[in-house]
């Protein structure tokens, strides 16, 4: 299947050990390193890697010792293998409401400093404990570019109306509808390098990494986000596990200076 950006190679998309490690190879070729330093780095070998994604629940922290050494959240690597997040890396809150895009846009506004500080506050607070598990339903997409990037947007607790907004608040694409997002999810919108330059910004990735990584092609390159941007997609991820009024009580905090 055409994974939607011009030029790009056709890649047979489905999960499993053989397109992990081809995954893990084009990263590591896009750095310039070595995928056997890489593998031996995280203490796993290639047997044993291809052994967990057979289904091998032996040795469960395969992914878990590989992800740093990818300089991937654990969580995202799951992701990125087709393979069901773990509860305990999943996000613990319902996800959030409108006050996210708030807490956004007051990061946005603040000096550099000021907003290194509200990074700080966000990673001090604690997660709350779950009165009930949080059902999550799994998004009925097939295993694809477009479906990895979407999963990757829910790993930071973005339903689809604040990812397009997040989109919006730090890459400047669109404004799209939440109903957009739903389409490059289930790969009836076309990822153009542009689009996937956007999500690489809400996700935190490199552009060059995450065209590696889903094995898409780039025409040009992209430039990196800004420090401030950079900052503010780093915040999303770490208020991933807070509720919405624990959001409020973040945003209200800082407000006042923003």
């Amino acid at each position: 299947m055409s994974n939607g950006l011009p030029g790009a190679r056709t890649a047979k998309w489905a999960p499993g050990p053989g397109n992990v490690v081809a995954m893990v190879a084009r990263l590591s070729a896009n750095r310039g390193q070595n995928v056997g330093s890489l593998m031996r780095a995280a203490q796993v070998d290639q047997a044993e890697l291809e052994a967990a994604f057979k289904g091998d629940a032996s040795n469960p922290s395969v992914l878990r010792r590989l992800a740093p050494a990818l300089g991937l959240h654990a969580a995202d690597l799951f992701v990125l293998a087709g393979l069901d997040v773990p509860s305990d890396l999943a996000p613990f809150a319902a996800p959030a409401d409108s006050i996210l895009d708030q807490v956004v846009r007051t990061a946005l506004r603040l000096p550099l400093d000021r907003c290194q500080q509200l990074l700080g506050v966000a990673r001090s607070m604690s997660p709350p404990a779950p009165i009930a598990p949080i059902a999550r339903k799994r998004d009925p997409f097939p295993y694809g570019p477009g479906a990895v990037i979407v999963r990757l947007l829910r790993n930071r607790n973005l339903n689809n109306l604040n990812s397009a907004k997040a989109l919006y608040r730090l890459a400047g694409i669109g404004p799209l509808s939440a109903a957009t997002i739903h389409l490059v999810g289930n790969g009836r919108k076309q990822l153009s390098p542009e689009l996937l330059s956007g999500f690489a910004t809400v996700l935190s990735f490199r552009v060059e990494d995450l065209a590696a990584l889903i094995d898409v092609e780039l025409p040009q390159s992209c430039p990196p986000a800004d420090a401030r941007t950079s900052q503010v997609a780093e915040l999303i991820w770490e208020v991933r596990h807070l509720r919405s009024d624990q959001l409020h009580a973040l945003q209200g905090e800082f407000e006042v200076a923003a």
